[in-house]
């Protein structure tokens, strides 16, 4: 009963939002669209499928609200979020994803989204999160958020301010390391000491807070840079 008079309340509080979503599956735009068919506060003008589109999209139209996947080929949500903001600074990004990963919403939230929900998220905590972000606010899933108030653990380390994403050089080790390459190998395709290579991966595995090549590997294929796409960062 409570819950069904805080989604009433805000059904009156908030007023028309216009939304794009960004999804690679087509079958999950076409269910957050059918759901928010039924909602008169969101209205959406456009559905895409990868981050180059929705950057596109998003200066095109302008919307008020993006609600966005992380893990998508080419160009995943995170790095779309920095170019969309750029291109259209005015609107807010919910990311939603399949993935409770800290350091993925620690990045988003640097990036500039003002949310991150789980797709397992029912109808209230959506419009819920819609409503905090096209208001203002900002909001991370329930069951994320005591994990990400600890911040990064390892920030105090080195005297960082902010939350470290991947550099390019970076980005384009961890890519060849899904290639199985070993350090010799990857210093050889970069140009880089076998010494260098190695001051890296122990860089990338601090800021991503892994303990090893496993939880690097499984981070890299959330962020869906299992393929042989662009560079995120570039």
């Amino acid at each position: 009963m409570q819950a069904a008079l805080i989604f009433a309340a805000m059904q009156m509080k908030m007023n028309t939002s216009t939304l794009l979503l960004v999804d690679d599956q087509s079958m999950m735009l076409d269910g957050i669209e059918s759901l928010l068919a039924t909602m008169d506060e969101v209205k959406v003008l456009g559905r895409c499928t990868n981050g180059k589109d929705a950057v596109a999209q998003a200066e095109l139209l302008r919307p008020d609200l993006v609600l966005m996947d992380v893990n998508m080929p080419g160009m995943d949500g995170i790095e779309a979020t920095k170019r969309l903001l750029k291109v259209s600074p005015d609107s807010k990004v919910l990311i939603l994803s399949m993935y409770g990963h800290k350091e993925f919403v620690l990045e988003v939230m640097e990036a500039g989204a003002c949310g991150y929900l789980l797709k397992n998220a029912g109808k209230l905590e959506l419009m819920e999160a819609l409503h905090i972000v096209a208001t203002g606010g900002k909001y991370v899933a329930r069951e994320l958020a005591a994990v990400i108030a600890n911040g990064d653990r390892f920030k105090d380390r080195r005297g960082e301010t902010r939350y470290g994403a991947l550099s390019k050089r970076e980005v384009d080790i961890v890519r060849l390391i899904l290639q199985e390459r070993t350090s010799q190998e990857i210093a050889e395709s970069l140009f880089l000491s076998s010494e260098t290579v190695e001051t890296h991966r122990r860089n990338i595995m601090h800021k991503l807070d892994v303990r090893n090549t496993a939880g690097l590997v499984k981070y890299a294929m959330e962020r869906g840079w299992g393929n042989n796409n662009e560079s995120t960062n570039r």
